[in-house]
């Protein structure tokens, strides 16, 4: 019952529909149109939130704020958000154990849904769309009622209900929902051992399983079809079937159908006479059980703690209702008995303080309007200059961004001319820094986004250790050409090769620290020195030492080296830097939970250490998928690239073309749509900040002819302001400039292959 249970939820509580909203009316108030924008907007975004707690487990929180949802929802008529939210609450009810509420709103949504689907046959000017659209509700409250009655263990009413969703499923060509009923009824009847009704609809569910169906619909699909061949006593057709279950449900990581799956596996053995095998299955089934239970272990946690927040507030609410009246009550008794007192006192001293008091107030007033006014106006300049500086810094990381895609894209380009072989090193030089500049233009306009990232969300690609450092030490000599270092490179023999980790945060680790020793070290030697610590894990630990024989750091400078955006100076050497080197040190290796050990004095030098974890190369390469496997894996596709930069069309051309493709060139928005409607291509790459006409629009106004072809973005615009456009929903994809080759190749075949 419970594999049952949970397998609808993630179908039923946000099923892939849209529905039509009803419109505001003709209403020419353009006050009233704005209000309920704003409200549509707010419906929205609290639809989304109250969804996200749900699935969250804080189930308090989902039901607290869908009653507002809801609220707002009826109020501009958005049907899709109060039988959403109405599927939301009834099964967070359901999670916290309150049966009472859960029944309660989901009744009300299925009688709700009927009477709007009332309304629509009565009125002749309904859409089809929206007829549609209210069967799909339907459907939804019988299934979310369905599923209560299951979970009460009372089978004929959830059956009934199912059987009535059935038709409307059908009518719809639903496949998804009669997979779903179909599966739920086949459920309950093999519970209750009703083998005849329980083997038609186990034949129903299988008629809805196509090769696009996900592994874990096949998985609980064949695990119904093994316990109906196990209690029709046919051992060896339930073995084969079980079989496939459980290797479905591996793949898909569903273990609530491994535990019933190797359960029944076994008791067909056991039926075979195979006892052995049997009691193998059983230990099987008991591990997942095990390892389901800590999960149901913490699940339980937090439903209890929802429930008691949720009855906690509920109380809180109560008691804030009773402490108001009483205290309405005490205050009318106790103002009474105070003006009965002091009443005369009052009419004594009030003329002579009348008019004192008159005056005091009226030059309070005067002063609290002007200092309103210089508080209102200096709120306006603050959000004037706030507003103008996010635009500075928006235009100013674009303009930055599209020379390097071009200085990147270029040196690509050239690396793989075989004509200026004899340059090769040189050109790698030139990437190598090119991709350390774009880096740190990044981080010296969002020197917040190091503080804002997870480790989790650290990239994981494969360097090695040896070239890095030196591409490092060959960028640091051009810092100090005047008095030439000596550089050491010691890598310890038992790091490997290869490692598996953020290479590009590692080289902004080193080139600001090695770069700062370079600029404060006349004629002297830096050495580069990294040893293997303890592992931890499948990690390997490389313990970093920097050490030169340059001026050294005062004391007074090392307490606040890392905090203030400032440098040391000395004779000799007038380099003032960037004032940001070791600062953004610090918080990458914060970042990746490490911390930055400095020792120094003055005259003599300085050593830095600090301790980083990769994982080995030879491992981490069997967990990359290398996608382009041939030297022209884009041979045969004519793809369009869309971008008013000469230069950023010249590279993105050229680069798609050594890959075999073919490309056409669009300078405009405009071009882009002719073109697309003039020709066949199999993919568009669209770039964002255009003149006259951006992306965005391009992209809806070829939406509007053309819905299939893969649209992906392709800009130097911060990802942020990217995905959170409306319009980038209609794109497939998106590609940030400057990318790293093999990504940019991956996402072409992802969405070409299709």
């Amino acid at each position: 019952m419970r594999l049952l249970i949970l397998f609808v939820l993630a179908i039923v509580l946000f099923p892939s529909i849209s529905y039509t909203q009803v419109s505001a009316g003709t209403e020419s108030d353009s006050t009233k149109l704005a209000q309920r924008a704003l409200k549509v907007k707010r419906v929205d975004s609290l639809r989304k939130f109250t969804r996200n707690q749900f699935y969250r487990n804080n189930y308090d929180l989902a039901i607290e704020v869908g009653e507002e949802t809801l609220k707002l929802a009826r109020e501009i008529n958005d049907y899709k958000t109060i039988f959403s939210i109405s599927s939301i609450m009834g099964n967070a009810f359901l999670k916290i154990e309150d049966t009472t509420q859960a029944k309660r709103i989901f009744t009300e949504a299925l009688v709700e849904a009927e009477q709007i689907q009332a309304n629509r046959i009565v009125s002749k000017d309904a859409l089809e769309e929206d007829r549609y659209n209210d069967d799909r509700s339907i459907i939804t409250a019988l299934i979310d009622l369905g599923n209560y009655y299951a979970l009460q263990e009372k089978a004929e009413p959830a059956i009934k209900l199912y059987n009535e969703a059935i038709p409307l499923a059908e009518k719809l060509h639903d496949t998804s929902h009669l997979f779903i009923l179909n599966f739920n009824i086949a459920e309950l009847n093999l519970d209750q051992e009703n083998i005849k009704t329980a083997e038609y609809y186990v034949m129903q569910t299988n008629n809805y399983i196509s090769n696009s169906t996900v592994d874990a619909y096949r998985a609980v699909a064949k695990l119904n079809v093994g316990k109906l061949h196990y209690l029709k006593k046919e051992p060896g057709l339930a073995i084969k079937n079980l079989r496939e279950s459980i290797e479905l449900a591996e793949k898909s990581g569903f273990t609530d159908p491994l535990i019933e799956g190797y359960d029944f596996y076994a008791k067909a053995e056991a039926l075979n006479g195979n006892y052995s095998a049997a009691y193998a299955l059983i230990q099987k089934a008991d591990e997942y059980r095990a390892e389901k239970y800590k999960t149901d272990k913490i699940e339980a946690i937090e439903t209890v703690t929802a429930k008691f927040k949720l009855n906690q507030f509920q109380q809180e609410l109560k008691a804030q209702a009773l402490q108001n009246e009483v205290n309405t009550q005490t205050t009318k008794r106790e103002t009474t008995i105070l003006w009965v007192k002091i009443a005369s006192g009052i009419l004594l001293i009030f003329s002579l303080f009348l008019f004192g008091s008159y005056r005091k107030r009226k030059k309070l007033l005067i002063d609290l309007i002007h200092k309103n006014k210089q508080y209102l106006e200096a709120k306006e300049k603050s959000e004037e200059l706030s507003k103008a500086k996010t635009v500075l810094f928006s235009n100013i990381t674009h303009e930055l961004r599209t020379p390097m895609y071009g200085i990147i894209g270029i040196s690509n380009i050239l690396i793989k001319d075989k004509k200026i072989k004899s340059h090769d090193e040189d050109l790698k030089s030139l990437k190598f820094s090119a991709n350390y500049l774009f880096s740190l233009i990044n981080n010296v306009l969002q020197l917040t986004q190091i503080e804002n990232t997870k480790k989790e969300e650290l990239e994981k690609t494969k360097f090695n250790l040896e070239n890095l450092i030196n591409n490092v030490v060959e960028s640091s000599k051009f810092l100090n050409e005047e008095h030439p270092n000596n550089y050491k490179i010691i890598i310890d023999k038992k790091i490997p090769k290869y490692l598996f980790g953020d290479e590009v945060n590692l080289t902004q680790v080193l080139i600001n620290i090695v770069g700062n020793a370079s600029k404060f070290t006349n004629d002297g030697t830096i050495t580069i020195q990294v040893d293997r610590g303890a592992d931890k894990g499948n990690e390997i630990c490389l313990q970093f030492l920097v050490k030169d024989t340059g001026i050294g750091i005062s004391k007074e400078k090392q307490e606040n080296i890392f905090d203030e955006f400032a440098q040391t100076t000395g004779s000799g050497n007038q380099y003032q830097g960037a004032r940001l080197g070791l600062p953004i040190v610090k918080k990458i290796l914060e970042l990746h939970g490490s911390e930055i050990d400095l020792k120094s004095e003055e005259g003599k030098g300085t050593e830095i250490r600090f301790d980083l974890y990769y994982t080995p190369g030879s491992k981490a390469e069997a967990q990359v998928q290398n996608t382009v496997t041939n030297a022209l894996p884009l041979k045969g596709t004519h793809i369009l690239v869309v971008d008013d930069n000469k230069i950023n069309q010249l590279v993105t051309q050229k680069y798609i073309e050594t890959y075999g493709a073919t490309a056409k060139v669009a300078g405009s928005g405009a071009d882009a749509i002719r073109m697309t409607k003039s020709e066949e291509f199999d993919l568009i790459l669209m770039d964002i900040n255009m003149p006259e006409m951006n992306g965005f629009e391009a992209t809806e106004r070829i939406r509007t002819f053309n819905t299939d072809i893969p649209i992906i973005a392709l800009t130097a615009v911060e990802l942020e302001k990217v995905v959170g456009e409306h319009s980038f929903n209609l794109m497939n994809d998106l590609i940030i400039k400057p990318y790293k080759n093999e990504v940019f190749i991956e996402t072409l075949l992802k969405h070409i292959s299709k």
